[in-house]
């Protein structure tokens, strides 16, 4: 394997393993829970969830010198993409963080969709066979709805404005996640047309 793809897939998945831990911290600080409920509550957001999924795939890159699947690496940074989006589009004006908490915001918001965006575009691998399976790629985000609610049918609790049946009813929020998968669904399908125009590059 080319040694600069591993050393670069260690150091973003490294940035991302400290936004997240410091992000553990300061949720840990501030609302004075034990560790388990901290990471449970954390764990309800698709920024975090996402973000750990990035981390955790480029550190095995890192790790182990082996290529993951064109598949696999671009369903990631579809949602990164997404997570990204959806966050400045439509969430950051309800939050004003300050301090490490705006830092970790703007990484896992920002910066880490921005460089997972960068890394798959100069090193994903290209390998025959070439076919992407862009519907399979919503299972995350379509597992993810599905999980939300569930989480939100049981305690009240809904980590999106979005997806809060509570206040929008249940066919409103059928709207958004319908309109959201499509999003993943178009998103899908214009960097999997990109990546079969990617140059092969060996394993």
């Amino acid at each position: 394997m080319d040694h600069k793809y591993r050393i670069t897939a260690g150091l973003i998945g490294a940035f991302g393993a400290l936004a997240l831990a410091t992000q553990v911290g300061i949720n840990l600080a501030r609302d004075g829970q034990g560790l388990w409920a901290t990471l449970w509550a954390m764990a309800g957001f698709f920024t975090i969830l996402t973000n750990t999924l990035m981390a955790a795939s480029l550190l095995t890159i890192a790790a182990t010198g082996r290529r993951l699947s064109f598949g696999w690496m671009t369903m990631l940074t579809m949602s990164m993409i997404v997570v990204g989006l959806v966050y400045h589009l439509m969430l950051a004006h309800l939050y004003n963080f300050t301090g490490l908490n705006w830092l970790t915001d703007q990484a896992f918001h920002t910066l880490l969709p921005a460089l997972m965006l960068w890394f798959w575009l100069m090193e994903t691998t290209r390998t025959e066979p070439r076919g992407g399976q862009p519907l399979w790629w919503l299972i995350w985000p379509a597992g993810y709805a599905l999980y939300a609610m569930a989480r939100g049918t049981a305690s009240g609790w809904y980590p999106y404005p979005f997806l809060d049946i509570g206040t929008l009813g249940i066919g409103a929020v059928a709207v958004n996640m319908a309109g959201l998968v499509l999003g993943f669904a178009v998103l899908g399908l214009v960097l999997n047309a990109l990546g079969q125009r990617m140059p092969l590059r060996a394993q």
